[in-house]
């Protein structure tokens, strides 16, 4: 999902979309301000979701002697160490540091949950199949109508969002065991 998609249907979604997409086309250069406000608040909505419902994981292989593991050296920014393993795939034992994590020397996996960088126009949300176009655009709708001082309308949009997140939670496959029945 590309962010000018999104940004479009939130513009749809909030009467926008005429401005918008004359400023996509290049024939009204006037809506960059409406386009920049849309950007912060996809910015806003996509760090929110990663961080708080639906996180993004990663896992990245690095090498130290020491043990001692940088959260600046990773490519994304760390949220949540999840598991570190040795390079044969067994847990290694690992503590947090304000800055970086100490585990054994070697190389070693690391897995993570991470929020996303800021994004521009042409970029590409991190989030590929889990989250639905109509989840950002409620959510940026919401955010935008939030900013705006339209508290009533931000209060209608912020249920479609959060009922749009409740949806993404139920598509989500997970085993459920049947009840027993005792005779």
């Amino acid at each position: 999902m590309t962010v000018k998609e999104i940004l479009k249907a939130a513009a749809v979604e909030l009467g926008m979309a005429t401005e918008v997409e004359a400023y996509f086309d290049g024939t009204y250069p006037d809506g960059i301000t409406a386009v920049t406000d849309l950007l912060r608040c996809f910015n806003l909505v996509e760090n929110e979701l990663a961080i708080d419902y639906l996180p993004l994981y990663a896992e990245e292989e690095v090498e130290s002697d020491t043990g001692a593991i940088y959260f600046s050296s990773l490519s994304r920014s760390v949220v949540r160490i999840l598991r570190v393993c040795d390079e044969w795939g067994n847990d290694a034992a690992f503590k947090l540091f304000p800055d970086y994590l100490k585990t054994q020397g070697g190389k070693v996996a690391i897995r993570y949950t991470y929020t996303p960088k800021e994004k521009t126009v042409d970029g590409v949300s991190d989030f590929a199949s889990n989250v639905s176009l109509r989840l950002f655009a409620y959510g940026i709708a919401a955010e935008y109508s939030l900013a705006s001082g339209l508290f009533e309308d931000a209060a209608l949009w912020d249920k479609k969002y959060k009922d749009a997140i409740t949806a993404a939670y139920r598509s989500n496959p997970c085993r459920r065991l049947r009840s027993r029945r005792w005779a």
